[in-house]
């Protein structure tokens, strides 16, 4: 059946052309093969080859990570058994299920079918187990714990009402000595009960989640950035890290002939202070997170830019200063700037289609919106 619905997909037909075009199949084993196929569409982002073989629900897909990310976060435990105690549809159990043996928990008895289905085929299929994850009867010397963030459609900001809450950290250290709980970025840490700690991990551009570990025989590490970089064959890890608490923050000057637009990881994790250590750089503004230099400095950590002109905002000297130049513009980023790049973008109107494209940085600077309009350094470059 998914197969039969796949192929009339490959083809270009709608729900509705496909349910005209089968008529001896019930209407029901349809639609659910159907919506299988296109959450299986959705998953190809996170999962990439394995997305056709996996079985998933909508939330179920949008709550499991990456399989890239998981990937990163098992290699962390080690060879270590590790208990999944909110499982879900088994994402995170189909990366701990290469490495090594894992026993996935959750409370839902479909999503737990939809994680059999989807770790079965690995080296280690998981074992499965039906319970709360607060008192769920499974013991071991690892876990992780990915608590739902929602409430209906509503995203909760306290981690006092992630289901299940925060505020069993400290009984899940009681019972494992490495442990891992998935938070929002942005959870407020002064929220939690204990902490050591916080790791941001970033991929294809976002931050896609915070991640507190807690081990009894900690490198003293408080805060990590971590950035998986993709390539055709493998993923490549870079980390930076902190073992303070204490924000280093970068001196304050004028903008330079080099801006840098950091990995929001770092942005995150509040390691700004010692990427523009490593760079030879410094802030242009208070609570930006731009860094600008005089020379180029290659970084994984940064998308880098050559500074062209910077202009006061306002949009008709913009569009002057762009057009007599032979601008036009490519991508535009912004921080602490009130309009949004697309809106911006009709705002400034038509040019030229063979104008050379530039990069619109746009920010506040002492208190005053500022355009900073730059060139893009190659990426051989950095």
């Amino acid at each position: 059946m998914l197969d039969q619905v796949g192929e009339q997909r490959a083809t270009g037909l709608s729900s509705l052309q496909i349910q005209q075009h089968t008529t001896d199949v019930d209407a029901r084993h349809l639609r659910a093969a159907l919506y299988v196929w296109d959450q299986r569409e959705r998953a190809r982002s996170k999962f990439g080859d394995f997305a056709p073989k996996l079985f998933g629900d909508s939330d179920g897909f949008e709550m499991a990570s990456s399989l890239a990310v998981a990937r990163h976060r098992a290699t962390r435990f080690g060879n270590h058994p590790v208990v999944d105690l909110c499982c879900g549809i088994g994402g995170d159990l189909m990366a701990l299920a290469e490495r090594g043996p894992c026993v996935g928990v959750d409370v839902d008895l479909a999503r737990l079918h939809m994680a059999r289905a989807n770790v079965e085929s690995l080296p280690f299929p998981a074992h499965l187990v039906a319970a709360d994850a607060a008192q769920a009867p499974v013991s071991g010397n690892a876990a992780v714990v990915d608590p739902a963030r929602r409430q209906g459609s509503r995203r909760v900001r306290s981690g006092a009402d992630y289901e299940p809450s925060l505020q069993l950290i400290d009984p899940w250290r009681e019972r494992f000595s490495l442990l891992a709980v998935k938070v929002s970025p942005a959870l407020d840490l002064d929220q939690l009960p204990s902490r050591q700690e916080v790791e941001y991990v970033s991929w294809q551009g976002q931050c896609r989640e915070a991640v507190l570990w807690f081990s009894g025989e900690t490198d003293g590490i408080r805060r990590r950035a971590t950035r998986i970089i993709e390539t055709e064959h493998l993923a490549r890890i870079v980390s930076l890290t902190s073992a303070s608490d204490d924000i280093l923050r970068p001196p304050l000057q004028p903008i330079g002939a080099v801006l840098y637009d950091p990995d929001p990881a770092l942005v995150r994790s509040h390691l700004i202070g010692e990427l523009a250590m490593q760079l030879g750089a410094w802030s242009i503004a208070e609570e930006v997170a731009y860094l600008s230099s005089d020379e180029i400095t290659a970084t994984p950590w940064a998308r880098c830019f050559r500074v062209l002109e910077q202009v006061p905002f306002q949009l008709t000297r913009l569009q002057r200063v762009m057009r007599s130049n032979g601008w036009r513009p490519g991508s535009i980023r912004r921080r602490h700037f009130p309009i949004e790049p697309e809106v911006l973008r009709k705002q400034l109107g038509r040019f030229e289609s063979d104008a050379d494209a530039v990069e619109l940085v746009c920010t506040r600077i002492k208190g005053k919106r500022t355009v900073v309009i730059c060139a893009p350094v190659m990426e051989s470059a950095r």
